[in-house]
């Protein structure tokens, strides 16, 4: 058995079914480079094609095994609380749609911090409900009130987020 110096220069393995399928697409009847003159296809040439495509992607001569094996997942979701009344703050989203909460190291990795950002309304309702939801004191939560962020000490931010999607944020 020789072992190749330069693996990346071995052959690659064949093309699946469907890869073929939709190459073979490309140059079919319905390509637009083999149309005639006034750029009209037959629309019963597409639906051969198409069955013809799925008929070899089902079809599977290559022995391929799956290299993820697929499990159902299964996630509760938090419960969410009855709200009867409009909660008079709002936490908007990042450009990402992710929730703006973050972990912070200062001091060296000696003081984790978790802050909350891109809070609109009432701030200090927002922070005493963090508080009573997640069992804090009053010295382990803060408002800065210049840059509106809640700052918790210590990483809560998988706490935090719960809390927020508790409230469809």
């Amino acid at each position: 058995m020789a072992v190749s110096i330069m693996p990346f220069l071995n052959p690659l393995p064949p093309p699946s079914r469907s890869s073929l399928c939709l190459f073979a697409k490309s140059f079919s009847s319905t390509s637009p480079y083999l149309r005639g003159p006034r750029g009209h296809s037959d629309h019963l040439d597409h639906l051969k094609h198409f069955n013809k495509c799925s008929q070899l992607a089902s079809k599977s001569t290559l022995n391929r095994k799956p290299t993820i094996a697929s499990k159902p997942i299964t996630t509760d979701p938090p419960p969410v609380p009855d709200i009867t009344e409009p909660l008079l703050y709002h936490v908007y989203r990042t450009p990402s749609q992710q929730l703006p909460v973050y972990h912070l190291a200062k001091r060296g990795g000696s003081l984790l911090q978790t802050r909350l950002r891109k809070v609109d309304g009432d701030i200090m309702k927002l922070k005493s409900e963090l508080q009573q939801a997640l069992g804090l004191k009053q010295d382990e939560i803060s408002v800065n009130q210049l840059t509106r962020h809640i700052i918790i000490k210590g990483w809560r931010r998988q706490e935090v987020n719960q809390f927020l999607q508790a409230r469809n944020f």
